[in-house]
């Protein structure tokens, strides 16, 4: 029984005990972790999933949380679509704008973003 404890803990300490992502959400994670997606470096590339882990752009491990306070009277899914499709409206503090490319929604379909959105709004979220 001690062992099971042990291993039941184990498994939720490294995220196992999260609900899996499923749907359009899938959809989007499976989009999210292409190293390149369209003509672009996808956004696994630049975006880590891990808080406080900058690669180029910032860490997108809370997003799901954090971007429903960014920006007042902005819905979140609203905030990371136009994060997405319009990147340097949005530029957090400690960022450039003109780093991320600027064409996702010519590179991307409309469904394809509503896919990546609907996995970003999962990040930092108790599943």
């Amino acid at each position: 029984m001690k062992r099971l404890v042990a291993l039941v803990l184990i498994v939720s300490a490294c995220g196992g005990g999260s609900a899996p992502v499923t749907g359009l959400a899938a959809d989007g994670q499976a989009l999210f972790d292409q190293r390149v997606l369209g003509e672009n470096a996808g956004c696994v590339t630049c975006h880590s999933l891990r808080p406080d882990v900058v690669l180029v752009g910032p860490s997108l491990a809370r997003i799901g949380v954090d971007a429903a306070s960014r920006e007042p009277g902005v819905p979140a899914d609203d905030y990371i679509r136009r994060s997405i499709t319009n990147p340097d409206g949005y530029v957090l503090s400690g960022f450039d704008a003109g780093r991320m490319p600027q064409d996702w929604a010519e590179q991307l379909t409309p469904t394809e973003i509503d896919a990546i959105v609907e996995f970003l709004l999962t990040l930092g979220v108790d599943r």
